[in-house]
């Protein structure tokens, strides 16, 4: 966990807790991403954030214990630490999943049952002619105006994994984003350029 000593942590209970929950909700995201498309890279970003949200869940709990100063607050304070501890569960499952990316143990099953999920996990390679080119994530809202949220972005052989609002998309970068299928495939017409409005516009 050396490479985490210098990572600043959120200062409060609250704000690790959110944090914590956002790690576990993008490496989950990243893990059946890693699944479906067969790529290591994704995988072994989730390896790296697990021990980011371990680091967290260390400060939670230290935090958590200094901040009870009655028997009333106590018992609060273990409901978050149960939390936190469920929170963790989860991550090394997603985990799990990226470890047998790595170690090409998967049964093809597992990717088929990610597939036929109400809500799955796409591509979206985008053209020079689409929209998106040369836009920000917070211009784009892609999750309000598409329905579908933007875990990873592959840009040649780059990534830039759970990309942030400054974010601009460029052309040929590849969208891993997270939606309904119908959200996807209407993405994907504006990553192609076929269609040249999205949402509200």
């Amino acid at each position: 966990m050396e490479e985490w000593d210098e990572i600043e942590v959120p200062r409060n209970v609250k704000e690790i807790f959110v944090e914590m929950k956002n790690t576990a909700e993008l490496m989950v995201d990243l893990a059946y991403s890693s699944v479906l498309f067969q790529e290591k890279e994704i995988a072994e970003e989730v390896l790296e954030l697990e021990e980011y949200l371990d680091l967290l869940n260390y400060h939670l709990t230290v935090r958590a214990v200094l901040a009870a100063r009655s028997p009333k607050e106590a018992e609060q304070i273990t409901a978050i630490l149960q939390m936190g501890r469920a929170i963790d569960e989860i991550s090394n499952a997603a985990a799990d999943l990226a470890k047998m990316v790595l170690e090409e143990k998967l049964h093809p099953l597992v990717r088929e049952v990610i597939l036929e999920s109400e809500e799955t996990i796409g591509k979206v390679e985008v053209s020079p002619e689409s929209i998106l080119v040369g836009k920000t994530l917070e211009e784009l809202d892609l999750a309000t105006n598409t329905g579908v949220w933007v875990a990873a972005i592959r840009r040649g052989k780059r990534w830039i994994f759970d990309p942030d609002e400054d974010t601009k998309v460029m052309p040929g970068d590849i969208l891993i984003g997270r939606g309904t299928r119908t959200a996807l495939d209407y993405l994907k017409e504006i990553a192609r350029g076929i269609l040249k409005v999205m949402g509200n516009e």
